[in-house]
């Protein structure tokens, strides 16, 4: 019986190692997206816009697992005569949170989404190639303030929790790996042929923001909203200190963040007097060794300063551990108020898309951002599973193939025990 059982625990120990990821920079190359058209009723007709003297019914939206809502530029909404929300004579306006602060919104008319892949050649040719909808939902619009990420693009759509809920977000990274592409993604009901298999399963947690924002009037109707993604036990270490934080999981985000808290328990802290203006630096890491960008979302956007970690490191269902080594991250605090009782909360990471798809080391210039040591991703896909509260990914065979050759050089030999 003794002979069995050592054997049995050879076998599972050769299942179990940890994966080791080097190289990951800044910031990601992309982020996934969706085509996507609106509809008032489920049967009714596609609302179209004017796009260079031809009529468009297609959105191209940011596919954003940070964002709780749905959100329409001003532009898009009235291309497509969006109706917003009135109160008496007056339009709804909804405070949202984000990395910079609050913004402000109005509420759309309800709408059905309908939602096709992208990344395909070419928008899709008919209002039939749309086979995921959602709704009715109603869309947040703006941000009303505008700003120069509205001057720059004419304003951003992005499609968030609600358009996920329920469904399964594939996201494939490859593409990237070439620097001269797109990821391809979509949204795709359980069961879907499209759904690919993953070898290692993060588990994650979702909390609600909706108790940070607020409506005007108060009893007005607020747009949809769903809970956000988290990744519990995220652990990270810098000098022979460390930390554990619950981070963001954030496909809307190209770079990662950690909270001053959590910095300083690994020792790092912002330089006084340079936090928020445009020279940021970090104390308790060498200059040489930091980098800055412009991070921007809802509330508008500053300039951070970042560091490299020693080590990031997100457990699995799988029992063994991934270990961003490196791991960059930039020190920005994400905090929130509940609007009556003003009791605050601040995010202790966000873990965004550079630390899954490829990335680069990016420094703002004055025309153009200067983009170098770009690095390809880890996975061959990664898969998002709002209904089973798991990040699903799969590792590229090089990956596997090099974790258990380590596994095997630092294995300690567990021989069978003799019968007696």
């Amino acid at each position: 019986m003794k002979h069995v059982i050592a054997l049995i625990v050879i076998l599972i120990a050769a299942d179990v190692f940890a994966v080791d990821i080097e190289g990951v920079q800044p910031a990601a190359l992309d982020q996934p997206r969706v085509n996507l058209h609106l509809r008032r009723e489920p049967n009714g007709k596609p609302l179209v816009a004017q796009k260079l003297g031809e009529q468009t019914m297609n959105v191209q939206a940011f596919l954003d697992t940070g964002a709780s809502g749905i959100m329409l530029s001003t532009t898009t909404a009235d291309a497509l005569g969006v109706k917003r929300v009135k109160a008496g004579d007056a339009n709804v306006v909804f405070h949202d949170v984000g990395v910079g602060g609050t913004d402000e919104f109005h509420v759309g008319e309800p709408l059905f989404i309908f939602m096709a892949p992208f990344g395909r050649a070419g928008d899709p040719d008919g209002a039939d190639e749309y086979p995921i909808i959602v709704g009715p939902a109603r869309p947040q619009v703006g941000p009303l303030a505008g700003g120069i990420i509205q001057m720059l693009t004419g304003g951003l759509d992005v499609v968030g929790m609600p358009v996920m809920k329920g469904k399964i977000v594939v996201i494939d990274p490859k593409p990237v790996d070439t620097f001269g592409d797109t990821l391809r993604s979509g949204v795709y009901e359980r069961g879907a042929r499209e759904i690919p298999k993953t070898d290692r399963h993060v588990a994650l947690r979702y909390e609600s923001f909706a108790p940070y924002t607020r409506v005007e009037p108060a009893n007005a109707q607020p747009p949809t909203m769903a809970e956000n993604p988290f990744i519990d036990g995220v652990v990270v270490s810098m000098g022979g200190k460390s930390a554990t934080g619950s981070w963001l999981l954030d496909t809307g985000a190209a770079a990662s963040m950690i909270s001053s808290a959590q910095a300083a328990k690994v020792g790092v802290k912002y330089v006084e007097g340079t936090e928020g203006t445009g020279s940021p630096r970090l104390a308790g890491v060498p200059e040489d060794e930091q980098f800055t960008l412009t991070i921007g979302g809802v509330g508008g956007a500053k300039k951070a300063a970042g560091f490299y970690l020693d080590t990031l490191v997100i457990a699995t269902r799988e029992r063994d551990g991934i270990v961003y080594k490196k791991a960059p991250v930039f020190v920005t605090d994400i905090t929130v108020e509940h609007p009556q009782t003003k009791q605050k909360r601040t995010l202790d990471g966000v873990f965004g898309m550079n630390y899954l798809v490829a990335s680069a080391h990016v420094t703002e210039a004055a025309l153009m951002p200067d983009i170098g040591k770009l690095t390809a991703g880890a996975y061959d896909w990664i898969v998002f599973d709002e209904p089973g509260k798991v990040l699903g990914l799969k590792l590229k065979a090089e990956l596997v193939r090099e974790a258990m050759q380590q596994q095997k050089r630092g294995a300690i030999e567990i021989k069978p025990a003799k019968r007696r």
